[in-house]
């Protein structure tokens, strides 16, 4: 079943140039994860999504441990184009000048990546976070188009990188916590604020005054 879904991509989209390019460059997005990496970044740099920015770096953090380092290393599973030589994906491949990975097949590391960085958006902006999801969904249907994963690998991203997104939520929530009660500036309760003019406290003043009328 996964070979022949990718067989009918081939064979009905792969004669139209310009969805193949724009398949390419919509799968450079997940490159290296670098769309989850580039928001992190941005989101940390303004104040108010400070730590939306932290839940996706952490999100992705996680994905790289589970993805990249457990899965792909204990599964090993080869690629179409390595399974299956002569259905020619590799020469398609070489005609639009796309790379390939040599690494596990499965889990699709593109679908996940941007899932973890989606779903921790979508959990802190709701519906605003659509066109996150969105995108992630884009890269994932890319990585189907362009032979570089069978569909079973692609759903096994957009699974473990939806679940990294909501531990990625969850740890920057925690951490903000941690944050809040270590460095967060909080005044004593009772304690009156200081007035700036050299004359002691308002309760102080007001005993003065009063003094003075009598």
């Amino acid at each position: 079943m996964d070979i022949a879904v990718l067989q009918w991509f081939d064979s009905v989209f792969h004669e139209i140039i310009w969805l193949n390019y724009t398949m390419k460059y919509i799968t450079y997005l997940g490159e290296f994860g670098a769309a989850a990496i580039i928001s992190a970044v941005i989101l940390f740099i303004f104040k108010k999504t400070r730590w939306v920015g932290v839940g996706v770096a952490a999100a992705f953090a996680v994905d790289v441990l589970i993805v990249n380092i457990i899965l792909k290393l204990s599964v090993d599973r080869a690629r179409p184009w390595q399974t299956y030589p002569e259905l020619g994906f590799q020469e398609f491949h070489q005609l639009i000048g796309v790379r390939e990975p040599s690494d596990s097949s499965f889990p699709s590391g593109h679908t996940a990546a941007l899932f973890a960085a989606a779903v921790c958006m979508i959990m802190y902006f709701k519906a605003k976070g659509i066109p996150a999801i969105i995108v992630a969904l884009l890269v994932a249907l890319s990585r189907i188009y362009l032979c570089m994963h069978y569909p079973t690998d692609v759903i096994g991203g957009i699974l473990i990188g939806s679940a990294c997104g909501i531990a990625g939520y969850f740890i920057s929530k925690a951490l903000k916590i941690l944050f809040d009660k270590k460095f967060k500036k909080k005044q004593p309760e009772g304690e009156a604020p200081a007035t700036d003019n050299g004359g002691g406290t308002a309760e102080a003043q007001t005993d003065e005054t009063k003094n003075k009328q009598q």
